[in-house]
């Protein structure tokens, strides 16, 4: 099974002491549960085309615990990145930015 996928960012918000929140809305794919764990490497892309891989900190279980089923259902994904990660050029992370994987090591 192909595990690649494209997610937009569709809010972002700051956790204080944790990290950035990043609620995505899935583009392209069908990413298993594995695939968008926490620790997984992903890669971050402004609308403007510059990139960095980051690393999934966890999933925000505001809504309750990831399942396939619910990725199916929802299309959604809220995940948490650490601070370090949650910008790129100083620019804090955005609506319309993208998130795709996943990057092998």
């Amino acid at each position: 099974m192909d595990e690649r996928f494209e997610y937009s960012v569709s809010d972002s918000m700051t956790i204080p002491l944790r990290g950035q929140l990043l609620r995505l809305k899935l583009l392209s794919g069908a990413p298993s549960v594995k695939a968008v764990a926490a620790g997984v490497r992903v890669r971050l892309r402004t609308p403007d085309g510059r990139e960095r891989v980051i690393r999934i900190l966890d999933h925000a279980i505001t809504g309750g615990n990831v399942t396939r089923q619910r990725l199916d259902r929802t299309r959604e994904l809220d995940i948490v990145v650490p601070n370090d990660d949650a910008a790129i050029d100083g620019e804090s992370i955005g609506i319309g930015w993208r998130i795709s994987g996943p990057v092998s090591d």
